[in-house]
């Protein structure tokens, strides 16, 4: 209880029960997977000579390819127990590659106590970040996807991040400074060699924006029927930026822009639920009457979406 107490002077109550008590944390016996019909499969990412490591333990149906028992095994920060055991939790009856599917948001606004109170310090995000990159990389490994080189280039001693990871958490979280970079993916923390590969990767990303922010402006110029499928996309997202998005990353989920196709008189969205949306018994109902609704305000009236 006295440990309970000193992690929530720390962190929130529901951290902070994670930590004191994890209900996931260990390896799984080889006993425990053949009661299960099961196989097992083991993942270790990062190590202990940088800090940060995870291993993870998985119980896989081999008929479907669902994680019938997620554990883990940690080494580092104490909030990286609670990451892990989160994501270990939502991944039972999950198959591997729903696994993936997980966001960042969704992760962190299961772990807060109040919906408007972040879950974690600001300088201790990474460990979010790094308990979904090792289940995204341990997914590659089941699947034994190749790896392309970005996915083996470590730019930094600090992180088991690889550089793909890294300029997908500078895009996802809008990154613009080091420090900031530091706080959501432990990048250049002590390791100052690698600012200047940092420091470049923030340099694309400002410039990126740039270029998305002029054809955005020019999209808005145009009638919905007459632009191209890009900017289709483009004008559909900013859209729902605008109405639902929020709502959908606040329930630990979010939607996917597929394609755009006219048929006949309708244009076809077709669109693709992530995290939590994924498995929600609305995503064909409610959820999808709003975001549908939306795009035929804001867009045009014959918008018809199509989840995919």
């Amino acid at each position: 209880m006295d440990e309970l107490i000193d992690f929530k002077n720390e962190y929130g109550i529901k951290v902070a029960m994670f930590i004191s008590d994890p209900k996931h944390a260990g390896s799984i016996s080889q006993e425990e997977v053949d009661a299960l019909g099961a196989t097992l499969f083991t993942y270790a990412y990062g190590s202990a000579s940088i800090g940060e490591q995870i291993t993870l333990y998985w119980a896989v149906n081999p008929e479907d390819d669902t994680i019938v028992m997620a554990r883990y095994t940690y080494f580092g920060t104490p909030s990286l127990i609670a990451a892990c055991d989160m994501l270990a939790l939502l991944c039972k009856n999950k198959t591997v590659q729903e696994a993936t599917t997980m966001t960042f948001q969704g992760l962190e606004r299961f772990l807060r106590d109040n919906p408007s109170t972040p879950a974690l310090p600001e300088c201790e995000q990474y460990v979010i970040t790094l308990a979904l990159d090792a289940v995204k990389q341990a997914s590659k490994a089941f699947y034994k996807d190749a790896l392309g080189r970005e996915d083996i280039t470590y730019p930094c001693a600090d992180t088991p991040m690889s550089l793909s990871a890294i300029k997908e958490s500078i895009a996802l979280h809008n990154i613009q400074t080091l420090k900031v970079l530091t706080h959501y993916t432990k990048a250049g923390y002590h390791d100052s060699s690698c600012h200047e590969t940092l420091s470049e990767l923030l340099i694309v990303h400002q410039k990126e924006l740039e270029v998305e922010e002029e054809s955005q402006s020019e999209v808005l110029d145009i009638p919905f029927r007459q632009m191209d499928a890009k900017q289709k996309i483009v004008a559909i997202n900013k859209a729902i930026d605008k109405s639902v998005r929020q709502f959908l990353i606040m329930d630990g989920g979010d939607i996917e822009i597929l394609d755009v196709k006219e048929n006949g008189n309708q244009i076809d969205v077709y669109v693709r639920y992530l995290g939590a949306c994924s498995g929600c018994a609305s995503s064909s109902t409610g959820t999808l009457f709003a975001i549908e609704n939306a795009l035929k305000e804001e867009l045009d009236d014959q918008i018809r979406v199509l989840p995919i």
